[in-house]
């Protein structure tokens, strides 16, 4: 399964270039995106002026300008149905992410292309989730032993990074996130919210940055000593803080999942409980629905906000189907290297469940939970075995 899965996985990125880009090209996005920069206008308005200088490095500046003109539309508040499916996906893209973090710091993944998320993550703001997300994980399945022969040895992540991670994110992601939804011109300039979709482009690299800062300032007070709970396995000294990273990856998916969904059923099942003007705008099809992007059938779009929810409804389609392959083949070759067997029909079943309650990032969260307490849990009997045999 692994190696059919690293084969497709990077087939799941190149079928985004074409399901993206060629789609925002026959659709009118880019041209449409293409003339509110050249107007330096904000798109989808008359006269605000668009910002085109932030570093004083051209080429710098050419992709800050290009990706504010993007995000402005998702986090201005005027297209209700990009907003809503922009919260479902900004929860998926962070826990997709954790897990991504997560995977780079297991010692079996040390100096091969999979420890250096950073990479990917510049990958995934230049061009797009749905290319780097399944790039990463063909990637990971190719070179790593943790997928391949998974063991605690080959799991273990430090103990630093672990009990860092989540506030890492909440600083480095969330925070910068919710910054974008501030309202202007109330709470924030027109200039000064540009600024801001300015400085959270790169937050792939701040969660890189503060991970490594986490390592090495904190591994000092988490070395073990000499109390009776230093003496367990690394195992189970890992486990703890490893539950709560995938706590809160999940419940950060989660969350953002039920939220837009249960709000767009409710417009579609009971409008009386909103402003008319939006109901039609938060139905399920408008949200999540997605149009095949063949130039015969591609609708035009009238705004770029109209434009970027399509792009962003494909993103999100394929990015997250990818990375839910990639965690559910970790656990069926988890499962058949210790159990030597794996129950499909129960995975089948689980599996639909969860991407139905929770979406399916939080269910490849769960997956590669399950994936790492199922090694924990075998690594803790084989120790306990031999200290009974002793």
């Amino acid at each position: 399964m692994a190696t059919v899965m690293r084969y497709v996985l990077p087939l799941f990125s190149l079928f985004a270039l074409y399901a993206i880009f060629f789609f925002a090209y026959t659709n009118g996005l880019r041209m449409l995106a293409l003339d509110s920069i050249a107007s330096r206008t904000l798109p989808d308005t008359e006269s605000l002026p668009l910002r085109t200088v932030y570093t004083g490095i051209e080429p710098v500046d050419r992709i800050l300008v290009v990706l504010t003109t993007f995000f402005w539309t998702a986090f201005v508040g005027s297209n209700p149905s990009l907003l809503l499916h922009c919260i479902c996906f900004a929860g998926a893209f962070g826990s997709a992410w954790v897990l991504v973090t997560l995977e780079s710091w297991r010692r079996g993944n040390a100096w091969t292309v999979a420890a250096f998320p950073f990479i990917f993550g510049i990958i995934a703001q230049l061009a797009t989730f749905a290319v780097a997300a399944p790039l990463y994980c063909g990637f990971q399945l190719a070179v790593s032993s943790t997928s391949s022969r998974p063991n605690v040895h080959s799991i273990a992540i430090p103990r630093a990074v672990l009990h860092a991670l989540p506030f890492i994110f909440v600083i480095g992601y969330a925070v910068p996130s919710g910054l974008m939804l501030l309202r202007t011109p109330d709470v924030v300039s027109f200039d000064q919210k540009q600024i801001i979709i300015a400085l959270w482009q790169p937050w792939p690299v701040y969660i890189s940055v503060m991970a490594t800062l986490a390592h090495f300032l904190l591994s000092p007070f988490t070395r073990n000593g000499n109390s009776s709970s230093s003496r367990c396995s690394p195992a189970l000294q890992m486990a703890p803080p490893l539950r709560r990273v995938y706590a809160f990856a999940f419940a950060n998916a989660a969350i953002g999942h039920v939220a837009a969904w249960t709000v767009s059923i409710a417009s579609a099942v009971v409008p009386v409980l909103f402003n008319k003007r939006f109901v039609d705008a938060l139905h399920p099809a408008r949200v999540f629905g997605v149009s095949f992007p063949s130039s015969s059938s591609a609708r035009r779009v009238v705004s770029v906000g109209e434009g970027v929810h399509a792009f962003l409804q494909w993103d999100f389609l394929i990015g997250s189907t990818g990375v839910l392959l990639w965690a559910a083949t970790l656990y069926v070759l988890a499962h058949r290297q210790i159990l030597g067997k794996v129950s499909w029909i129960g995975l089948g079943v689980k599996i639909a469940l969860l991407v139905l309650v929770a979406g399916p990032v939080a269910t490849a969260v769960e997956l590669v939970w399950e994936r790492d307490e199922l090694v924990i849990e075998w690594d803790t009997k084989a120790v306990t075995g031999d200290k009974k045999s002793n």
